[in-house]
């Protein structure tokens, strides 16, 4: 899809996926690290779960299918080598630590009809312009934290930088965007992608809701409340957790009786319970023709029923019955999900002398096939051969470089 799109990716946390991406579909992108090396090869997990440079598996699920060199670019001959560098490139995509920090792309001259992608925390311009954010952060100022956790306990963050992510992913999308204007008129673009605005997007309904007058509710991830009654949405099983929603109305209602059911005739609530119509709950509340002692014997009946079976018991009853349940997926059924298998998610490549598996592809194609390559660059794997192909540079050059620390 990009075949013959070159791209120079200044590597930070935050470059990593929309480099990711656009390798993906065909683009030759060089990611440029620091000589130590680059921020996302210290991110955990890391192979047998001993770091190192060459043993983060989250810097080889971002970097496949791209070429890697080492560049001292805070120095006058790193400067100048990128400067050159930058000239036979289609897109550059860089991140910087602050809105108001010096973008280094911009200071290189680039080609009037490129296309410059910069992520920052939050943006280049307002009050927040000059602050410095870790993903925490982002995510906290976004809105997004929040709302996760359960309502009598502090907010609980993602155990995964999720606004990097979600900060890679819009990159990846202006960059595209840019692509598509650059081959419409041949204008290059600079696109400004905001970190706290991406990581918006996963909290996007409650700051709208709240921006329309609407009054804020409680934090969703711990459930919500009705008549007193404590209504969970993740239930322990006995070899986990599943999701499950008691909804009430004309349209959700007739699944909640059908779970209601089901309690019932596993014995672990009364057939009044069990056989009462729980779609007009609201009203039927209101009126006093149930009250809240009714509504708590569903919600422990249905925990104890659920502590006594497995996920796959719950799921497979929750599919034949078309109930509002699912098992809460751990890493080990994400691996062996059968959807997953069958939809290729996954891709086996050789690395360090281990078979590991890695993400296979983030979209499927009717007439093109998102493949892997090539493993993630080893710390300056290519950094001779891109130097002295794109530049000329001999040897003797290279090995001058690499004396005083510029490569």
């Amino acid at each position: 899809m990009l075949a013959g799109i070159r791209v120079l990716e200044l590597s930070s946390r935050e470059t990593m996926l929309a480099g990711s991406i656009l390798a993906d579909l065909g683009a030759d992108v060089i990611v440029v690290e620091p000589p130590g090396g680059a921020d996302g090869r210290r991110l955990e997990p890391f192979l047998d779960g001993l770091p190192g440079l060459e043993r983060s598996l989250t810097w080889q699920a971002l970097n496949r299918n791209k070429r890697g060199m080492t560049l001292a670019i805070e120095t006058p001959d790193g400067v100048a080598l990128l400067r050159d560098l930058v000239q036979r490139f289609d897109v550059v995509i860089e991140a910087t630590a602050s809105g108001s920090a010096p973008s280094l792309a911009d200071d290189l001259s680039l080609r009037p009809s490129s296309v410059h992608c910069t992520i920052r925390p939050f943006a280049q311009n307002g009050p927040k312009a000059g602050y410095l954010a870790t993903d925490l952060v982002l995510m906290a100022a976004s809105g997004a934290l929040g709302m996760m956790g359960d309502p009598d306990r502090p907010p609980v963050p993602l155990p995964v930088p999720q606004g990097m992510m979600e900060a890679g992913a819009e990159a990846a999308i202006a960059v595209l965007a840019s692509l598509a204007a650059l081959d419409g008129d041949g204008t290059g673009q600079r696109a400004d992608v905001n970190g706290r605005l991406a990581a918006m997007v996963g909290a996007f309904s409650t700051p709208v809701t709240i921006s329309s007058g609407n009054p804020e509710g409680p934090r969703p991830a711990g459930g919500g409340s009705i008549a007193g009654v404590n209504m969970p949405t993740v239930y322990p099983c006995a070899d986990g957790f599943v999701v499950a929603t008691l909804a009430f109305g004309s349209a959700w209602g007739p699944m909640t009786n059908r779970l209601a059911a089901w309690v019932h005739e596993e014995g672990f609530i009364t057939e009044e319970l069990g056989l009462r119509d729980w779609a007009p709950l609201l009203s039927d509340l209101q009126e006093g023709r149930v009250g809240a002692a009714q509504l708590q014997g569903l919600v422990d009946g249905l925990s104890a029923m659920f502590a006594t079976r497995s996920k796959d018991e719950i799921w497979r009853e929750a599919r034949e019955r078309s109930l509002l349940v699912a098992p809460a997926m751990d890493m080990a059924d994400v691996a062996t999900s059968p959807q997953f298998l069958e939809r290729g998610v996954w891709n086996e490549l050789t690395w360090a002398s281990r078979t590991i598996r890695i993400p296979a592809r983030f979209a499927q194609f009717s007439n093109y096939s998102i493949t892997t390559r090539r493993p993630a660059p080893m710390l300056s794997q290519h950094t001779n051969e891109i130097l002295a192909g794109e530049l000329s540079l001999s040897q003797d050059e290279l090995q001058a470089l690499f004396v005083h620390g510029v490569i």
